[in-house]
């Protein structure tokens, strides 16, 4: 709503009738602050972050687009909430997982925000050892050999056997 008076040296006149401009929806130009994490477990966590800065809305925020990559494999995926936190449950054990999030109006995506880590600990191995042999065998001893699971199911570091 804007208003209008003129003014001389004496002084200020009236003002006028209220006059109403509306502009139209933008995408935000900053992205969303201060990204936390909380409850992280070895498969989930709760993500949670504020809107970017009222003075870079540039209209009605409809989503939040969260891209993630998981560092130790390159694997990508993406997220979305309409509100301004989300639970996660779809995270690996042991890994680490960087994320930018970017806030959109009906008009597009805003900017990305600079990338935030999220850590899982460490979960009990998913599978057991591989290729299992034995070699040496006489009626006292046998001498067994294994290979470790396979990457993505030991969920840790394998500290014994």
């Amino acid at each position: 709503d804007i208003t209008i008076a003129a003014s001389t040296s004496v002084g200020t006149g009236p003002l006028s009738a209220v006059f109403t401009v509306a502009t139209p929806q933008d995408i935000p130009v900053a992205p969303p602050e201060n990204f936390e994490a909380s409850d992280v477990t070895s498969t989930s966590a709760v993500l949670s972050w504020d809107p970017p800065p009222p003075d870079s809305l540039n209209g009605e925020i409809i989503q939040y687009v969260i891209n993630v990559t998981v560092q130790e494999t390159g694997e990508r995926f993406q997220l979305t909430s309409v509100t301004n936190s989300l639970t996660v449950t779809v995270l690996s054990p042991f890994r680490t997982f960087v994320c930018i999030i970017a806030a959109a109006t009906s008009v597009g995506l805003g900017p990305f925000s600079v990338s935030f880590t999220v850590v899982t600990p460490q979960d009990f191995p998913a599978s057991s050892p591989v290729s299992i042999s034995s070699s040496g065998i006489t009626s006292t001893s046998a001498e067994i050999s294994w290979g470790p699971p396979p990457y993505e199911d030991q969920n840790g570091v394998i500290i014994s056997y």
